[in-house]
């Protein structure tokens, strides 16, 4: 199966100068949409591969215009049900309306070309070692769309990032690593049962495309540590040997933090939050420390 190029995509966001999405500094390019539900997920806002709406309170005024011009009747002036989910068509007319931008769209449609010169306005700040990377959501969700921008910033001499959680068709995968530099590469858990419990889906094709990855591309491991659910010995153990296997010399702990949680009230969603507690210094240092009895390079949070 050959990926089908696509000459248009749905982004979420576009971050300049960004310094923790891969060496250098880089332009990053969220993809919308992903095939996990992983339960602590920071990024609801990049799981639908459909544009969504934002509801920002406390940016809201009590003006009302918007409630009157909704052709839907999908919107109150109570501040706490503010927007009916199941009216709203995402006409979008509640945030050309606001003053105060309280309402705005999540998710728009680029063509290649507009992407493109997007990237390429901040060629001249790359350097040696900066580029392009495309996150998400998952950023194979639109495969066709991610091999085109790479096509492109390969022909353009920029350099290339995916930052990924591996879950796509393996076919997928070897065609897109034909133009990747680097891979960054989520493993969330190592057991397949608790993997599936945490995201929704087994860790088979994953941990099969981690080795596909890192027999073609420089391979570093992102590991998401999330509070009694893969912090176990066990689990970090498994987590670097099975790293050192794919020849991966770096593991880059990311503690669980709950930035995420005003992006789920402005998506009118349930925080997860409260289900997970907060890690504390020791117990961060002792995950760090029991990757690297195992030889790899530690860093806590991703430093390039």
């Amino acid at each position: 199966m050959s990926i089908v190029p696509a000459s248009s995509g749905m982004i979420t966001e576009i971050k300049k100068f960004a310094t923790h999405d891969g060496p250098g500094i880089r332009t990053t390019v969220f993809l919308k949409g992903c095939p996990l539900r992983c339960r602590w997920c920071s990024n609801p806002e990049t799981i639908s591969p459909h544009s969504q709406l934002y509801f920002l309170p406390k940016r809201c005024k009590g003006f009302g215009a918007c409630v009157e011009i909704c052709p839907e009747k999908a919107l109150s002036m109570d501040l706490d049900a503010k927007v009916d989910r199941k009216r709203c068509t995402l006409c979008m007319k509640c945030a050309a309306e606001c003053p105060n931008s309280a309402f705005r769209q999540v998710g728009e449609v680029y063509s290649l070309n507009d992407l493109m010169r997007e990237i390429e306005k901040d060629k001249p700040f790359y350097g040696k070692e900066g580029g392009v990377t495309l996150s998400g959501g998952e950023p194979l969700f639109q495969a066709g769309f991610a091999l085109q921008i790479f096509r492109k910033s390969k022909e353009a001499g920029i350099s290339t990032v995916l930052d990924t959680s591996g879950c796509a068709a393996s076919e997928v995968v070897r065609e897109i690593m034909e133009y990747t530099d680097l891979v960054l590469l989520d493993i969330k858990h190592m057991d397949p049962e608790k993997h599936r419990q945490g995201t929704g889906v087994d860790n088979a094709l994953i941990l099969r495309n981690a080795r596909i990855m890192a027999s073609m591309r420089s391979v570093r491991i992102s590991l998401p540590l999330i509070p009694d659910y893969n912090d176990s010995e066990e689990n970090l153990s498994a987590t670097a040997e099975f790293a050192l296997s794919l020849g991966v010399g770096y593991i880059d702990i990311n503690p669980l933090h709950k930035l995420g949680t005003d992006k789920y009230a402005y998506l009118g969603l349930e925080s997860p939050y409260g289900a997970y507690r907060s890690l504390d210094k020791l117990e961060v240092a002792r995950a760090r420390d029991i990757v690297k009895r195992h030889g790899l390079e530690v860093t806590v949070g991703r430093m390039m």
